[in-house]
């Protein structure tokens, strides 16, 4: 599962582990100098994490299987905002 949506904290509002995981882990965007790098520090990937490799300046997403190209029209052989949403079920 791809985070808890998007939340508004208040001021002093105490965060639990699953606020911190669910809000802020599982929606944020991990740098990465390469994909070694990428492999070696998630070695589960979650279908729908999203990630940037700075040596190619690529943006990636994993579809469940492999980490796939993402662009922002799908044309090129990556994958495009169509084929991410239906990934996400949205």
């Amino acid at each position: 599962m791809a985070g808890l949506g998007f939340k508004t904290f208040n001021a002093g509002e105490v965060l639990t582990a699953a606020n911190v995981q669910g809000y802020l882990m599982d929606q944020s965007l991990m740098v990465f100098t390469n994909a070694t790098t990428r492999d070696a520090a998630i070695s589960s990937p979650q279908e729908g994490m999203f990630v940037f490799l700075k040596d190619t300046d690529a943006l990636q997403f994993y579809d469940g299987s492999n980490w796939t190209a993402f662009t922002s029209g799908g044309g090129g052989g990556g994958a495009g905002l169509q084929d991410v949403f239906l990934l996400m079920g949205a």
